[in-house]
């Protein structure tokens, strides 16, 4: 009996060992787990607060950009960038900034069925391909159209901000049904939610202009030819650059092509990257900020990510 009571002692004890080590290690990995979580979070914010910065410094330059260009008129590029890329180290955080001329974009919500399937010819689809893409784009947009918001009494504000749609960001060009991810891939880089709907004929590169009437792949071919000796200040100087057949498909449908056009920049699709090197985590902002004439910049959608 003695020795009984040894053994279940000396069990007893063996257990509480076990027990009180297992309790120890779940501390010890609950420690870790919270010395990561804040770790991840002290790292989050600091990239979050760098892409801030990497904004503040896009919006700089390019208020700096559009006060040069005020002392000789209105702002006229034939680059798609406003201002050159920027990409610098805030507090060992590399950042990466562009400010693009939403008008050299497509613009999701507003594109014609015609336009969106010339959109897909032009970065590889064939011609019964791209309307099938063009097909479901447009119904999924017209089944996810927000709901009737009447304009506010004082709209002087909301005449600059993009027009509202079924596309809050490109992204979700990735959800439609029957666009593939190759198809999102080759389109996405050509689309845009921030625009007014007008194309940039000084701006858009070849995939984007032969979205509009009567320009063709030569026809868009010419025209980056033309521009880059002088940017073109009106469409009849579009249309005379043309090729003979493309300038008279675009005469036949002069009041569409006016009406579709720009030359000089409104809004500036600012986004910005921050990450560290050897991490996956990133943040990022997409903004837009218009250049509505004078000294004015205002920024009327900031999204991070």
């Amino acid at each position: 009996m003695p020795g009984s009571r040894r053994g279940f002692a000396l069990l007893a004890v063996l257990w509480a060992l076990v027990i009180t080590a297992s309790l120890a290690a779940e501390l010890h990995v609950g420690v870790r787990g919270d010395q990561r979580i804040a770790a991840n979070a002290r790292a989050e914010a600091r990239l979050r607060w760098a892409a801030r910065g990497g904004l503040a410094v896009s919006l700089e330059s390019l208020r700096a950009r559009l006060a040069s260009a005020s002392a000789t008129g209105a702002l006229v590029t034939t680059d798609t960038l406003i201002v050159p890329a920027q990409e610098t180290e805030l507090d060992r955080v590399q950042v990466r900034a562009t400010v693009v001329d939403a008008r050299a974009k497509l613009q999701l919500n507003l594109a014609t069925y015609d336009e969106l399937a010339a959109l897909f010819e032009a970065v590889g689809y064939g011609e019964g391909d791209a309307r099938t893409l063009a097909s479901a784009v447009a119904r999924w947009r017209a089944e996810h159209l927000p709901p009737y918001e009447a304009l506010p009494t004082d709209s002087s504000g909301t005449r600059l901000r993009p027009p509202r749609g079924a596309f809050a960001a490109v992204e979700e060009l990735r959800a439609v049904p029957g666009v593939s991810a190759a198809a999102y891939a080759s389109a996405a880089p050509y689309l845009t939610v921030d625009s007014d709907g007008h194309i940039n004929l000084n701006t858009a590169p070849p995939a984007v202009l032969r979205t509009l009437p009567g320009i063709d792949e030569a026809g868009a071919a010419r025209v980056l030819e033309r521009r880059r000796k002088s940017p073109f200040l009106s469409p009849y100087e579009v249309v005379e650059a043309l090729p003979r057949e493309g300038r008279e498909r675009a005469q036949a449908r002069l009041a569409e092509l006016i009406a579709r056009t720009a030359f000089v920049p409104r809004e500036a699709e600012v986004r910005v990257t921050a990450r560290t090197a050897g991490s996956p985590l990133a943040a990022r902002i997409r903004a837009v900020a218009v250049m509505p004439g004078g000294p004015r910049l205002p920024v009327v959608s900031v999204v991070e990510r």
